[in-house]
């Protein structure tokens, strides 16, 4: 059976800059709080299939484009 693989470090920060927006704004659109999205650039949580594929389509990407996979 194939193993699943963790996320790695979010791709957060360099995302937000490719599209003009602050985590503040993400935070506002997503409809979580801005630690939340601090949590998750840090590693200390990770998005909810819903809220990546909300953030997705925000930050014109894939899911699989808002962490680096090892």
């Amino acid at each position: 059976m194939a193993k699943l693989r963790e996320p790695g470090r979010s791709r957060l920060p360099e995302l937000l800059e490719q599209n003009h927006l602050t985590a503040r704004e993400l935070s506002i659109k997503l409809d979580v709080t801005e630690s939340h999205i601090s949590q998750i650039i840090n590693g200390k949580k990770f998005f909810s299939y819903p809220l990546a594929a909300k953030a997705s389509q925000l930050l014109r990407c894939t899911m699989e484009d808002l962490h680096y996979w090892d």
